[in-house]
């Protein structure tokens, strides 16, 4: 178990970890110089299998930036208050910290108790009491200590023992992430990183990646908790030694990922702003943004109204000046401009909202969808909305593949590339479009058909293809020329249309056509004519369009495929092979197994063919 101290300078918190543990964490020279804790200090109480890792915190507000660098959700806090102060203002606002960073267990430690009176004592019971009333605090055991006299260390030691031997709740799946509060290396072994392993788990000779470098290193060693180990896990404190990392290595801020990841500019928080701040918060606000061992600055923007009052909670999106690694759940702390105070925070509900107005109806129902409080129950109520992208919702929860892939499979919906679509939506999209080209087509007879992009229906881009082939596969619509109609539509030909293709049948109906220009010449019709005339004969299923200048009438592309299919059943062909046996010209014969292959119906390997697909690709039905 990891027990992060807490509270006000000069209350007795290194002390009371040295007398816990036998070791000083106060390991600056301006630290020993000054007699107070700056930077985060690190110690280790073994009994038996169990053993307590406590993380040593600054008491001075001038350092809270490395106390919360010290803090993780799963730990266990032990607030330390002196018997003859009593709560004082540190002591407040790291208890404020621990609460807003989710911390659900701790202690409290009355220390310097042999120095005060009962009266005074009893007092200090009192003040703290009231300091924790109606926080995870609340009716926690109070262990009175005295330095001098060593009273109350045995107390306090068999209680967090006592605490460590309890059943840890078990972590959701999620990637591993481990936030680094420092780096060394060590004479022999190499790098080593230090910190909090906040999600999933990782192994000796696993890859990791940094944030936010991208680079891969991998795994050569492992301490948890101080001693060596085989994996690390969620809530671990581990020391990670790892090889391949050239150049500068990683530094406090700093996260250990299993895969590369690009971070954040842009995150939504359930904010609460504390109730003591002086006044209410305005939209725009400039803040400091602490997010495990990571800081940066960022302007705070108020998603429900112009101002936030001390005690209340309101969507915020932080636009952040540089990348967080933050992840749904996650908790950031938020302070002044000026590091004077602490605003509040909240949990992370959202790292990729949308780039449209900010406080658009649509926009938010998205980041309410991502505050469920489930990655199952958050992909049903995103899915509800619209199509999902899978790759950002993985972002969002932090999920490994298997957990992706586990999820998908238990949702009524289906993957189209790298997004996911509800069924019921699906379904509702095709007989939209369905409904759309049965309509027109009954409204307009010589409609030859629609292009993809001549449909209304609003279906999102990179959909709609997919639902026409499915509706093509499924003999709702036929494709002809590029063009999709109802199964049963035959289009009408206008009376200029049927004059055209009464003169052409003629000229066609030959085994070797004449061209398009040859035609144009023929009929004495300008050819840019001719060829927008053909088009729109080819798109009513009337001729078959083989090349940009040579056309065939329907039964010729049959007889043409049968020919093929008949030297394909005895081997692959060649171009001569195809020309001997039609009998036509060597450049028709390109063109057309050109346009075989174009539809599938053939399929080239170097210098031969074979048939693969249907006559029913080459002509309409």
């Amino acid at each position: 178990m990891i027990v992060t101290l807490a509270g006000h300078v000069d209350h007795g918190k290194s002390t009371l970890v040295r007398l816990l543990t036998g070791k000083d964490t106060d390991r600056l020279a301006e630290e020993k110089a000054r007699g107070l804790t700056i930077d985060l200090g690190f110690a280790y109480l073994t009994a038996g299998p169990r053993t307590l890792g406590f993380v040593d915190v600054p008491g001075h507000h001038r350092f809270i930036h490395n106390m919360v660098a010290g803090v993780a959700a799963l730990q266990h806090a032990l607030l330390v208050v002196a018997a003859d102060d009593g709560p004082m203002p540190q002591s407040r606002e790291h208890l404020q910290i621990l609460e807003l960073i989710g911390i659900e267990q701790g202690t409290v430690a009355l220390t310097k108790c042999d120095r005060v009176s009962p009266d005074r004592l009893a007092a200090a019971h009192r003040e703290v009491a009231a300091l924790v009333s109606g926080t995870f605090l609340d009716g926690a055991p109070v262990v009175e200590t005295a330095a001098v006299t060593g009273a109350g260390i045995d107390r306090l030691e068999a209680l967090l023992l006592e605490r460590a031997a309890e059943p840890p709740t078990p972590p959701t799946r999620r990637s591993f992430r481990m936030a680094v509060d420092r780096a060394f290396h060590l004479k022999g072994t190499g790098l080593v990183v230090t910190g909090t392993v906040h999600s999933g788990e990782v192994g000796i000779e696993d890859e990791v990646h940094l944030f936010p470098s991208g680079r891969a290193a991998r795994v050569r060693g492992l301490h948890v908790q101080n001693r060596p180990a085989e994996r690390a896990r969620a809530g671990d404190r581990a020391a990670v030694n790892l090889a391949g990392i050239d150049g500068h290595p990683p530094a406090r801020g700093h996260w250990l990922c299993s895969r590369p990841e690009p971070g954040h500019r842009s995150v939504v928080v359930d904010l609460r702003l504390l109730d003591d701040v002086p006044a209410a918060l305005r939209h725009w606000t400039p803040v400091h943004v602490y997010h495990a061992t990571s800081h940066t600055t960022a302007h705070l923007a108020l998603l429900e109204g112009g101002r936030l009052a001390p005690g209340q909670r309101a969507l915020a999106e932080l636009a952040l000046d540089t990348p967080l690694l933050a992840k749904r759940g996650d908790r950031l702390i938020v302070r002044d401009h000026g590091l004077e105070r602490t605003l509040g925070g909240g949990a992370v509900l959202d790292n990729h909202p949308p780039r449209n107005r900010r406080r658009a109806p649509e926009r938010l129902k998205r980041i309410r969808a991502c505050a469920a409080t489930s990655p199952d129950a958050s992909l049903a109520a995103l899915l509800a909305l619209g199509p999902v992208e899978l790759e950002a919702f993985r972002g969002l929860w932090d999920l490994p593949p298997e957990e992706i892939e586990a999820l998908v499979a238990s949702t009524a919906a289906t993957r189209h590339g790298d997004r996911l679509v509800a069924d019921e939506e699906w379904r509702r999209w095709s007989a939209a479009l369905l409904d759309e080209c049965r309509h027109r087509h009954r409204a307009d007879p010589t409609l030859a058909g629609l292009r993809e992009n001549d449909f209304q229906t609003p279906v999102p881009a990179g959909f709609r293809a997919s639902l026409l082939r499915e509706l093509t596969s499924a003999g709702e619509l036929v494709q002809r020329s590029g063009r999709y109609q109802p199964t049963s539509h035959q289009a009408a030909l206008s009376p200029a249309e049927r004059d055209l293709l009464d003169r052409l049948v003629p000229l066609l109906d030959q085994p070797q056509p004449p061209s398009l220009g040859d035609l144009a010449r023929t009929l004495r019709i300008p050819l840019p004519r001719l060829q927008q005339a053909v088009k729109a004969l080819a798109g009513k299923g009337m001729v078959v369009l083989i090349s940009e200048k040579r056309l065939f009438l329907p039964r010729q592309v049959s007889q043409l495929a049968e020919k093929a299919e008949e030297l394909s059943r005895q081997r692959p062909f060649t171009a001569r092979d195809y020309r001997d046996a039609t009998a036509i010209g060597r450049n028709i014969v390109i063109d057309v197994l050109e346009y075989f292959d174009d539809r599938g119906f053939t399929r080239r390997s170097g210098d031969t063919r074979t048939v693969v697909g249907d006559v029913s690709r080459l002509v309409p039905g």
